[in-house]
């Protein structure tokens, strides 16, 4: 647009400047034919108006005015808030008998060892009645048969896994048998017990009796 009105007042100062030589000739024209004074005035006024009717060129435009955005400073990062570990709690004490749950894991228990059974109390001496399939004769002894010597003799004794005579653990002997004929008669009961054929591995108790004819 300020183009545009800059060509129209050329154009326009073009016609003015045409318009003032035009008058010059007029003005030289009119001092040789004596009309000089009044065109002089008439040109002056032409003139005149010529260069006054001119308009005056645009007022420049007004300055851009750009808007300035002031940047704002990024607010301060927020401080994360000091950690603070949790009050720790001391465990009350509890009774013996209280069961006290905890989270560790236990163990898995060892396999159960089979215990050995222990053995049965031994069985006191059993009667050999109904226990022994077979007796050995009895021999008296024969000093003793010569003072009239009788009594009875009790044993304890064991078998071995044959069912014989293992050892003898324990003997007792009636009043009616002195000491001095004792071993006579344990050697004899001794060689009674050899025959005899009786549960293995048991404990016996068995009375031998010594009596003569006439008792």
């Amino acid at each position: 647009m300020v183009e545009a009105f800059g060509q129209n007042a050329r154009d326009r100062r073009a016609v003015g400047l045409a318009g003032v030589a035009a008058l010059h000739v007029l003005v030289v024209y009119a001092l040789v034919t004596g009309l000089g004074k009044d065109l002089v005035k008439v040109i002056q006024q032409k003139v005149e108006v010529a260069v006054i009717s001119e308009p005056p060129p645009p007022p420049p435009p007004p300055p851009k005015i750009e808007k300035v955005v002031k940047e704002t400073a990024p607010p301060p990062p927020q401080q994360q808030p000091a950690y603070v570990p949790p009050p720790v709690v001391a465990p009350t004490s509890q009774s013996v008998n209280t069961i006290q749950a905890t989270s560790e894991v236990k163990a898995p228990s060892a396999p159960a060892v089979p215990q050995a059974t222990a053995a049965p109390a031994p069985v006191g001496p059993i009667s050999t009645a109904g226990n022994c399939s077979k007796f050995g004769g009895l021999e008296y002894p024969r000093k003793a048969l010569g003072e009239d010597i009788s009594g009875i003799v009790t044993l304890v004794y064991k078998t071995n896994a044959e069912g014989k005579l293992s050892e003898i653990i324990s003997s007792k002997f009636s009043s009616g048998i002195p000491m001095s004929f004792r071993s006579q008669f344990l050697q004899a009961a001794k060689q009674s017990l050899q025959g005899n054929h009786c549960k293995a591995d048991t404990t016996f108790e068995q009375e031998l009796s010594f009596k003569l004819e006439s008792e």
